[in-house]
């Protein structure tokens, strides 16, 4: 399923497993796979600081972080 960000496709990226790179490409998803928040960064702070502000704003949701290899 494609992901959607206010009803518009975001480019297909692949999922990458390594250590962080200097940029850090991420998705946020609740457990049903929704696309909740999705960033580019080069600081692990500021995706602390985004789950931190995703959680909040969906306290039923279980989030987990997606890493890819280009910004969303």
């Amino acid at each position: 399923m494609p992901d959607l960000w206010n009803g518009k496709q975001l480019p297909d990226r692949r999922r990458i497993q390594k250590p962080l790179p200097e940029t850090i490409n991420y998705r946020l998803y609740d457990q049903r796979g929704q696309l909740l928040s999705f960033n580019s960064t080069n600081s692990l702070a500021s995706l602390v600081a985004d789950v931190t502000i995703t959680a909040r704003e969906h306290p039923n949701a279980r989030i987990h972080a997606v890493q890819y290899d280009g910004p969303a």
